[in-house]
């Protein structure tokens, strides 16, 4: 009898284990693929607001406005993929995602630079809340407290970062004030050192020739006794800090996946056109 009963047991305990290892497996992998696909539309409403940008600005050719409509599809399948794979309780989140991404291509030739420069960055943003959100479900449900308080401060980082960005975006409307021009200036300097203290975290894109020429214009644009550059070349320069800020962002979270799970892919353009 007591054989029969430790061998029921250890069956159970077997079983138990198996049905927990099962249930972690799937959480690892929904975590992982929320992010993947997340870091994906971020990529993608980037190619949209560049391209978009560019068409406002000079080119509003019907290979523009093709590729435009092109990634307006792919937004909609992946937020769409988002919204079938999240949990109910998350659903009204993913939903209100993809409805900031259906307005991106909803009379953007209508758009000034700076009005589609705060619609994009406004989705941009939204992903990265979403991201901060599974980040952090996904750290405490693998105790890893540790990462967590790790990833909270580089986090803070990151977000006082966006705010001194969009800081200086609402300062290029007014450069040609003599107040204006003042607070680009200053929020040139402030966004500057933000750069400097992300390359604490990841020294890497903020060296890179990107990082570097980004520094030498906000130089430039600090010790400048007047400002030639034009709103849109200001606004083209603010994209490009936005995408530094996103570069280390996104090396926080390979790090991370890399910790909990697996490596996070490339986000390439072959990957972009195969989610089409």
């Amino acid at each position: 009898m007591f054989i029969i009963i430790s061998v029921s047991v250890s069956i159970l305990v077997l079983v138990l284990l198996s049905h927990y290892s099962k249930q972690r497996y799937q959480s690892h992998q929904r975590n992982y693929q929320q992010i993947v696909s997340l870091r994906l539309v971020m990529e993608l409403c980037r190619q949209h607001r560049d391209l978009t940008h560019h068409s406002i600005a000079m080119d509003n050719s019907d290979s523009t406005t093709l590729a435009i409509s092109q990634l307006k599809q792919q937004l909609t399948q992946e937020s769409s993929k988002l919204i079938s794979s999240t949990h109910f309780d998350s659903k009204p989140q993913y939903r209100i995602l993809q409805l900031k991404l259906n307005g991106l291509s909803e009379g953007w030739q209508q758009r000034s630079f700076a009005r589609n420069q705060r619609i994009h960055g406004t989705a941009i943003r939204h992903c990265l809340f979403l991201i901060d959100d599974i980040v952090l479900a996904w750290l405490l449900e693998s105790g890893r407290e540790d990462l967590c308080d790790e990833y909270h401060a580089n986090w803070q980082q990151i977000l006082d970062s966006m705010e001194v960005l969009t800081q200086l975006r609402i300062c290029i409307q007014e450069v040609e004030l003599a107040t204006g021009e003042m607070r680009v200036k200053y929020y040139s300097n402030k966004i500057k050192h933000k750069l400097q203290q992300l390359s604490l975290i990841n020294p890497l894109p903020i060296n890179a020739p990107l990082g570097t020429r980004v520094l030498h214009s906000l130089d430039a644009l600090i010790q400048a006794d007047e400002i030639k550059l034009g709103n849109d070349q200001l606004y083209c320069l603010t994209t490009d800090i936005s995408r530094l800020i996103a570069q280390v962002y996104d090396q926080m979270l390979s790090d991370i996946a890399h910790d909990l799970y697996q490596p996070l892919p490339e986000v390439s353009l072959a990957e972009i056109k195969k989610a089409t």
